[in-house]
């Protein structure tokens, strides 16, 4: 394992620059911190590319997974002093670790969708700690394919990764503009939902499967070409004089209406945690 002290290092410069979403998207990277991340990335295959070790840290089964599985797969490993560390870290209480990896995305969805499968696509969601609450709800529900529509903010962003609490990890994302989205739809064998305050029909019903669940931003909506191809328009209920939910919360009460009967409550771990 090498060792690194000096916060002039280019690799240590390189870790700093992927706080920017330029430079993430420059190099295709994008960092993590903390064990229990490493290990989701681990197990949803992705590709290590530099892994930071606190020097008086590395012992631990944890630790040395990572380290083991970093260096078989061609990452660099380098040792850290704890202090060099905590000024990378955009952490309170930061981590013996830090892990670089590559982005995925996924090229198409065509062919890959189950024939009962739910498919969510965000449609200019900008807020990095919306979209990584609603990765979060997603995956708790089974659903894993996402599709980013138009200047939707970066997933793997640090906000919007913490925010997922690594179900960052478990979405095949795909990004696409508005008339690749309608070219998606085109063809699309279920209902295509698009979930609008004005619509008139209640979203608590029955749908043709695989869905594909429209969210558009809090700001803007949903874009009126999407809309309009869509074969579902549905509302939320609210009380009146209240003018709109949150898009997470939103996406959430939609997301469990159209997949709650599909899950065990004997699959699920104990409600609660952080």
């Amino acid at each position: 394992m090498e060792e690194i002290t000096s916060a002039q290092n280019p690799l240590i410069k390189l870790v700093r620059s992927l706080s920017s979403r330029k430079h993430r998207a420059a190099s295709g990277l994008f960092a993590v911190e903390g064990a229990e991340y490493a290990l989701k990335a681990k197990a949803h295959g992705y590709e290590p590319y530099l892994l930071l070790v606190d020097r008086d840290q590395r012992a631990g089964r944890d630790v040395g997974t990572i380290i083991l599985w970093a260096g078989e797969r061609g990452a660099r490993v380098l040792a850290v002093p704890p202090a060099l560390l905590s000024r990378l870290s955009g952490l309170s209480n930061p981590q013996p670790l830090i892990l670089v990896c590559r982005q995925r995305w996924a090229r198409s969805f065509e062919g890959t969708i189950p024939a009962d499968a739910v498919v969510l696509a965000l449609d200019r969601i900008r807020d990095p700690g919306n979209l990584g609450t609603i990765m979060r709800t997603a995956e708790a529900v089974r659903v894993t394919k996402l599709c980013l529509i138009a200047e939707s903010c970066d997933p793997f962003s640090p906000e919007a990764l913490r925010a997922s609490a690594g179900s960052l990890f478990a979405m095949d994302i795909l990004r696409c503009g508005h008339e690749d989205a309608l070219a998606m739809m085109t063809g699309w064998p279920g209902d295509m939902i698009a979930a609008e305050r004005e619509a008139a029909e209640d979203f608590r019903q029955r749908y043709r499967r695989p869905v594909l669940l429209l969210m558009g931003s809090e700001s803007e909506g949903l874009n009126a070409a999407l809309r309009d191809r869509s074969t579902k328009r549905v509302r939320i209920p609210m009380a009146p004089g209240v003018e709109s939910l949150n898009i997470a919360t939103a996406t959430a009460l939609m997301l469990y209406e159209l997949q709650l009967s599909r899950i065990s409550s004997k699959s699920l771990p104990p409600c609660g945690g952080g």
